[in-house]
């Protein structure tokens, strides 16, 4: 079996691991009941952002997070929990969880469904693994391919989370001399985005 995170809840220790058949349509179950039987109006976040949990990937699963805008969820950053090497690390408060090996959206879901009870729709992750895919072209110098990418993203129906997919094709359209290409994605960063997410606006300005 295949694990996908490890929980210390205090002192006892629990393994999220695959299984079939499933009882989730993530194909995963916790071998202890680690929630309140009354779900919280709030559940709150916290994930490390030192070094070693930034090289296994928190960054990614932050940026998901806040992508996401669950009035449920608040998520922020924090040092160094400990066990590192086995990150990222975070903390879900309540019920007051530390989880290790949390390093990508994927499993980050899985967490929100298992320990929030939250459950985060098909598309919205696939839409991410689009963005993570034209970030990764970006970086190996295929802008068309990372242009592609983020198209197909932003082509796929959902109501929230498609301002990054705008902003990071603004700057490779840009790249790619489509100044006019460039600046609609800068506007539409805008308009979908939070007022938190400066990067939208700094393009609006500098291709306006």
């Amino acid at each position: 079996m295949t694990e996908v995170a490890t929980l210390r809840p205090y002192a006892c220790q629990q393994v999220f691991r695959s299984r079939a058949p499933s009882r989730s349509r993530h194909g995963c179950q916790c071998k202890a009941v680690c929630a309140a039987s009354t779900k919280p109006s709030k559940h709150h976040i916290s994930m490390c952002t030192n070094k070693t949990c930034k090289k296994q990937g928190c960054q990614q699963v932050i940026q998901f997070a806040q992508d996401l805008a669950l009035d449920e969820l608040e998520i922020e950053t924090c040092g160094c929990l400990g066990i590192c090497g086995n990150g990222p690390n975070m903390i879900v408060d309540p019920p007051g969880t530390q989880l290790s090996h949390v390093s990508s959206p994927a499993k980050f879901v899985e967490v929100l469904d298992f320990i929030c009870n939250i459950q985060v729709p098909d598309v919205f992750l696939k839409a991410t693994e689009l963005r993570l895919q034209g970030n990764a072209e970006a970086r190996g110098g295929d802008l068309p391919a990372a242009e592609r990418a983020y198209s197909k993203g932003i082509e796929l129906e959902m109501s929230k989370g498609k301002h990054t997919l705008h902003a990071n094709r603004s700057g490779v359209r840009l790249t790619l001399g489509n100044a006019q290409g460039a600046l609609d994605d800068a506007e539409a960063a805008v308009k979908l985005g939070p007022a938190s997410f400066t990067t939208a606006y700094i393009r609006q300005v500098s291709y306006a």
